[in-house]
């Protein structure tokens, strides 16, 4: 009855809050946007996880979500989310299994790059616990899902102390691939051996076509060894190929030119690399306060469109670069 009288317009459907988790550097959160979101633990330092309390904590936000007396359709933590304009929902959000599908494992923050548009470059504790037992116990517990999307990124998980083993574990009990956000510097033995079984995707931020505009973004001299690490991977499964893409982050006043964007892609192609993608700086462009935007950006990413399409790759774009460019668009 008051159901029926009081009914909101909108409420929150998020797969994040329902099915989701993520491992940062300092707690264990319900997603990775560019906002916090919900936290299960605050400044986790890797005692046992109750997922009980866990499943609690999502079922309680969902109950904050339905609630008639409260007008919000969302928790505070996630004003300004990037994603929710796309999970509004008219109706109640049913129930859901205490089940996991979606995982980030971003706890460790050292790097072996100095990437001019990283935003955590100014964390000192980098790695504050393990998250191989937790993975452990998500499996034991039976709340990991076979088909879970994992994303590893940093930091650069590659050169954590745990990656091997947690890696392996992850393919090995996991129907879907695994994703891995890197340098590439790093050549890993694992990685090699999961494209030769088709479980891995891999994203290598190299921001450019030649040494120095790398080293200039990236603060290293590790161009050659990234490129080299692609050719060995490619050389070891067709997989590979298709399961690799190389991104290009604009950086402004160092790559963001039609020249260094045309070298790019045409290196991708010559690697022999399907995949491609370019982005903007989320640090320097949330989505929160997008509008300025540089208006010449979108001149850049239809020449990057139009070049890599003449080359038949496959254009991927993030979800975040896409809400920003439309929001800009919508704008005007």
């Amino acid at each position: 009855m008051f159901d029926k009288l009081f009914k909101k317009e909108k409420y929150l459907d998020c797969h994040n809050i329902k099915h989701s988790i993520h491992f940062f550097y300092d707690n264990i959160r319900a997603c990775c946007s560019n906002v916090p979101g919900p936290v299960f633990y605050e400044n986790y330092d890797g005692r046992d996880i109750d997922w009980d309390y866990v499943y609690k904590k999502r079922k309680d936000w969902i109950k904050q979500i339905n609630s008639f007396r409260n007008k919000k359709f969302y928790p505070d933590e996630c004003a300004n989310c990037f994603e929710l304009p796309s999970m509004y929902s008219s109706s109640k959000i049913d129930d859901f299994p205490n089940l996991i599908k979606k995982v980030f494992i971003q706890n460790n923050m050292s790097c072996n790059a100095k990437c001019l548009y990283c935003s955590f470059g100014h964390i000192n504790n980098s790695f504050k616990y393990r998250v191989l037992p937790v993975v452990n116990s998500m499996i034991s517990n039976q709340i990991l899902s076979k088909n879970a999307r994992v994303y590893m990124s940093g930091g650069e998980i590659t050169i954590s102390p745990e990656f091997e083993k947690m890696f392996s574990t992850l393919t090995g009990y996991l129907d879907a691939k695994v994703e891995i956000l890197t340098s590439g510097i790093k050549y890993s033995e694992s990685i090699k051996e999961a494209f030769v079984n088709d479980k891995c995707i891999l994203v290598i931020s190299l921001d450019s076509s030649k040494k120095e505009t790398y080293k200039k973004i990236k603060q290293v001299d590790c161009f050659d060894s990234v490129v080299n690490n692609v050719k060995s991977y490619i050389s070891a499964s067709d997989y590979a190929r298709n399961n690799i893409t190389l991104k290009y982050i604009l950086v402004d006043g160092i790559n963001d030119n039609k020249g260094e964007i045309s070298d790019f892609v045409h290196l991708v192609n010559d690697l022999g690399i399907k995949n491609i993608r370019m982005d903007v700086d989320f640090v320097k462009y949330k989505y929160s306060e997008t509008l300025n935007i540089p208006e010449y950006y979108f001149d850049l990413y239809e020449h990057f469109n139009s070049l890599a399409e003449s080359l038949n790759l496959n254009i991927q774009t993030n979800d975040q670069a896409k809400a920003i460019i439309a929001k800009k668009k919508n704008s005007k």
